[in-house]
C-alpha cells in the first residue's frame, strides 16, 4: 500500500511539472524594449543637449535595461525572450521637437499624459517581431518631468500573436542617480518592481 501511495505522489508531482513546463514554454515573456517614440521630455533645466540624446541616449537606455533588468524579468518566469527590434524604428525617428522647454505643476506636467489607449493600441500593431507567439512588454515611455524630477511610463503586456493589449498601465516614480543616463533610468527600474503583480494579470487574459 505504501508503495502505492509513493508512486501516485511521483506521478502527481511528474504532471504538475510537465504542466508548468508546458506553461512556460507555451508562452514566453518577450521584451520589447523601451519605446521613446512619443516621450515629451519637459523641463528648463534639463535636456539641453538634444545631439546627445537623439537617438544614442535611448538606445544606451534600452542597453542598460538589458543589462540590468532582464535578470529580473527572468525571476518572473524562466522563459523570456527579447525582441528589441520592435522599438528600434521608432526611437530612431525621435527629435528634440519632443523637448518641451517648460515647468508647471505637477497636475499639468505629470498627472496628465498625451499618450492615449488608441495610441499605445495603434503602436503596439506597428511593431515589427521576429517572434510570432507569446506575451508581449514594452515599456511606452511617456514623460520626463525635470522639475518634479519624474519620469512616466505606460507599462504595456499585449497578446503578440493578436497585437491585443491585455494590460497596460501608467507608472510614474521619482528620478535619481548620477548622471543623466543613471537619472533618466530610475523610474525604469522602478517601474520593473511592479511588474509581477501586472505579468500575473496579463497572464490571466491570454
Amino acid at each position: 500500500m505504501k508503495k502505492i501511495l509513493i508512486a501516485m505522489l511521483l506521478l502527481q508531482v511528474a504532471g504538475a511539472s510537465v504542466g508548468r513546463t508546458a506553461e512556460t514554454s507555451s508562452t514566453p515573456l518577450v521584451w520589447c524594449g523601451l519605446d521613446y517614440s512619443k516621450v515629451k521630455m519637459i523641463g528648463t533645466m534639463d535636456f539641453r543637449r538634444p545631439d546627445q540624446i537623439f537617438p544614442q541616449m535611448l538606445t544606451t537606455w534600452n542597453g542598460l535595461f538589458m543589462t540590468e533588468m532582464l535578470p529580473q524579468l527572468e525571476k518572473i518566469t524562466s522563459f523570456v525572450r527579447t525582441d528589441l527590434q520592435a522599438v528600434e524604428q521608432g526611437n530612431a525617428k525621435a527629435k528634440a521637437s519632443q523637448i518641451v522647454y517648460k515647468d508647471g505643476s505637477t497636475d499639468e506636467m505629470v498627472t496628465q499624459t498625451h499618450i492615449t489607449e488608441s495610441d499605445i493600441a495603434g503602436m503596439v500593431k506597428s511593431y515589427k517581431l521576429e517572434n510570432k507567439t507569446g506575451l508581449g512588454l514594452v515599456f511606452v515611455m511617456d514623460r520626463l518631468v525635470k522639475a518634479q524630477e519624474t519620469g512616466c511610463i505606460h507599462v504595456v503586456f499585449f497578446d503578440v500573436a493578436s497585437r491585443k493589449v491585455v494590460h497596460s498601465e501608467r507608472v510614474c516614480a521619482k528620478a535619481s542617480g548620477f548622471g543623466f543616463r543613471n537619472y533618466w533610468f530610475r523610474p525604469v527600474k522602478d517601474a520593473v518592481k511592479e511588474l509581477p503583480r501586472m505579468y500575473q494579470s496579463a497572464r490571466s487574459k491570454m
